[in-house]
């Protein structure tokens, strides 16, 4: 039997959203990852907590009260820290205002998240996103070895 690749499923410390969680994790599972998902209102040190205990290939951060940006730099900053080549995601609603989601994606990329998913296509452009990762030549390792969300 085949294992699925690890996915942790995470948000920031100040979203007790969890519709969109939900939602992430069964999308998730639907396309070929075993789902971890660390629920509302994540701690920084429950997500390094959980990528320790378990080899994870995606790290994927959804935030949807406009928190996401500010304290998603910061849990970037401590995951890139002890994970420099984990694949890391974020999406939803970053800031308070769309033109500043759009406005600090790049601010999200250059911390060392490998995409940011935001506005009406984000769910479409993150399924491209995995897809891109399933096609690799290796699949498999790539996921393994190395390798966000929304409302």
């Amino acid at each position: 039997m085949k294992t699925l690749p690890h996915c942790l499923l995470a948000t920031v410390e100040s979203d007790s959203h969890m519709w969109n969680l939900v939602y992430l994790q069964l999308w998730l599972g639907e396309h070929g990852l075993n789902v971890k998902n660390l629920g509302s209102c994540t701690p920084v040190g429950t997500v390094l907590s959980a990528l320790q205990q378990r080899r994870t290939q995606l790290l994927v951060v959804s935030s949807v009260n406009g928190h996401g940006y500010s304290q998603g730099l910061e849990l970037i900053r401590q995951v890139r820290r002890l994970h420099p080549h984990l694949p890391c995601v974020i999406g939803g609603k970053l800031t308070t205002s769309e033109d500043e989601t759009l406005a600090v994606r790049q601010s999200l990329i250059d911390a060392g998240y490998n995409q940011v998913f935001v506005g009406p296509d984000a769910i479409d452009t993150f399924s491209r996103y995995l897809g891109s990762l399933h096609a690799q030549p290796d699949a498999d390792s790539v996921l393994a070895n190395s390798v966000a969300s929304w409302g």
